[in-house]
């Protein structure tokens, strides 16, 4: 499956980008900003750096898939043992 867009660094950020750029080609990225495109090898620590909201969220709609973080839904988390539970099953065994 090909992609119409792909993840570029800019300034501190990692946004969308159209696929078809090569480096150095001039081009918008989904939130707007005009960028020259690099090369798709990014340097070790800009893989780290933040995802841009409103590239996220276009690239998103454009290949239906659901906003992160999801809205409404509570991760199912196990609950936390309630203090005192681990030290009343070892007074039982004994």
């Amino acid at each position: 499956m090909t992609r119409d867009y792909k993840w570029q660094p800019h300034s501190g950020g990692r946004h969308a980008i159209p696929q078809h750029l090569a480096a150095n080609d001039h081009g918008h990225t989904l939130c707007g900003i005009e960028v020259v495109a690099g090369s798709d090898t990014w340097p070790t620590d800009s893989r780290y750096w933040p995802t841009c909201p409103e590239c996220d969220s276009a690239w998103r709609a454009h290949e239906g898939i659901l906003p992160w973080p999801r809205k409404g839904k509570e991760a199912n988390l196990p609950s936390p043992p309630r203090p005192g539970n681990s030290l009343k099953l070892q007074l039982i065994r004994r």
